[in-house]
């Protein structure tokens, strides 16, 4: 069966001035070198007025050399700060505000700005830290960039294309007619609208059904039965989800469809039991990007993948880079900032060419999408998994890579010559582990890496996470 590319969707200036009052919240409950903190404060308001006077400071250069010394100084930055030299982390980060600019017209002077933002508010928290404050970007916002990003960029697309289609092949394999699906970070369900179209698709192909022009095919091919369980963090955005996949999938006559959304906020040892199961269904683990989650979250969740036995369990997760083990042996923010820094810079980037110089769409992808994304990063506990802590957690738990077939792969590659046009042909598809893994690579760079495990069919022990 061939997939169907689908994003079934209906659908943000104050964030320098939010994220400015924040650090100086943060300052009156530090108790640091006062002057110290409002000389940093001061370089960051120059930054906020370039902004608002709409200038381009383009002191970082384009790329090259002035790219380099804004990701030595952040490097610097965040080296200072992890020994306790807060003086010389305060001086690094002034460099960065001198030259950054969250509207340069070169994606390092952008992404370091943002870096910039992130790093100081860590760096002026106490210790340990507290829960993270309300994000100033509002869920709307949050929502409308990322569908901005999804059809600019195919990152996501890619993604997603190369989950479904695995997942497609393992109902096919099972024999059944009831698919379920547990995504334990639905978010706002982006993933899915594609895969009801296929399934619907592949129902109405086994009988005279014609294709009616809604988006489904109709006829009278026999329904399939697809159930999605959702974790998420929000109520609101858990019940918009299921609003936008219902009223896609009623366009779809040959699909019975189900959507289960659980909230992240019970007991995490109780997951498992949050799940309606069906002994009748062919059961598919949905992990996307989950290196975000704490140890004890990611043993939660490892634990409820193993009782739910799953005919296939698809991560996807950023491709790890530099140094994994010393990343994944270490409670040090400096491998996972390096590590951010390098994968954010390659998305800029990559944004930078898909889309005009010019564009508000970008700017907007950049501040409400990509820019929150980075805020969490930093702000995670360092009990944080590093990006391939996943791989090796599988294995050890019982689970093997399983193959992607050439026709997943064949497939990503159309996708990504349909939808990587606009962006330079940075974009390409790199083969990685033989046939059991692919990643999205920007230029030389791996970026996200796709693979497919299945349980072992053997006796064993219960891992250390």
């Amino acid at each position: 069966m061939n997939l169907t590319l689908c994003l079934g969707v209906d659908g943000g200036g104050g964030v320098a001035t939010a994220k400015k009052r924040k650090l100086r919240d943060d300052v009156e409950g530090d108790g640091g070198d006062h002057a110290r903190v409002m000389r940093l404060l001061q370089a960051r308001d120059c930054v906020a007025k370039v902004e608002l006077l709409d200038h381009h400071d383009d002191h970082g250069g384009k790329g090259g050399e002035g790219g380099l010394l804004l990701m030595r100084l952040l490097l610097s930055s965040a080296a200072a700060g992890e020994v306790g030299d807060m003086h010389a982390a305060a001086v690094a980060l002034r460099e960065v505000y001198r030259h950054a600019s969250f509207r340069g017209s070169d994606p390092v002077q952008r992404v370091a700005a943002y870096f910039a933002d992130a790093l100081a508010s860590r760096l002026l928290l106490p210790s340990p830290p507290p829960p993270p404050p309300p994000a100033t970007t509002t869920r709307a916002e949050q929502f409308l960039a990322l569908t901005m990003f999804y059809q600019a960029s195919p990152l996501y697309q890619f993604a997603h294309f190369t989950a479904n289609q695995a997942i497609v092949e393992a109902f096919e394999a099972s024999g059944r007619r009831r698919l379920h699906v547990v995504d334990f970070d639905v978010s706002f369900g982006f993933q899915w609208p594609s895969l009801i179209q296929s399934l619907s698709d592949a129902a109405a192909a086994t009988s005279s059904g014609s294709n009616d022009g809604r988006g489904c095919s109709g006829g009278g091919g026999e329904p399939v039965s697809l159930r999605i369980t959702g974790f998420g963090a929000s109520t609101d955005e858990l019940r918009d989800t299921e609003a936008r996949l219902t009223r896609f999938a009623d366009g779809c006559p040959n699909l019975r469809f189900e959507f289960e959304g659980v909230m992240n906020d019970g007991p995490e040892d109780g997951r498992h039991g949050r799940i309606r199961v069906d002994p009748a269904a062919a059961v598919v683990v949905n992990l996307v990007f989950p290196a975000a989650a704490s140890s004890r979250e990611s043993r939660a969740t490892l634990d409820c993948i193993r009782a739910l036995d799953p005919s296939l369990v698809f991560l996807i997760d950023r491709a790890s880079d530099g140094n994994p083990a010393r990343a994944r042996n270490s409670a040090s923010l400096l491998p996972r900032f390096a590590s951010s820094l390098r994968y954010y810079a390659a998305v800029f980037e990559s944004l930078h060419e898909c889309l005009p110089a010019d564009s508000a769409e970008r700017l907007a992808i950049e501040r409400d999408h990509l820019g929150v994304e980075i805020s969490d990063a930093m702000a995670a506990s360092p009990d944080h998994r590093a990006a391939d802590y996943w791989t090796e957690t599988l294995e050890r738990a019982g689970f093997e890579g399983a193959r992607l077939s050439s026709r997943t792969v064949s497939q990503a590659k159309l996708l990504l010559k349909m939808k990587s046009g606009g962006c330079g042909g940075g974009f390409r598809v790199m083969e990685d582990g033989g046939d059991r893994a692919m990643a999205l690579g920007w230029r030389d760079r791996a970026l996200i890496r796709a693979t497919a495990w299945r349980p072992c069919r053997r006796s064993v022990g219960k891992s250390d996470l």
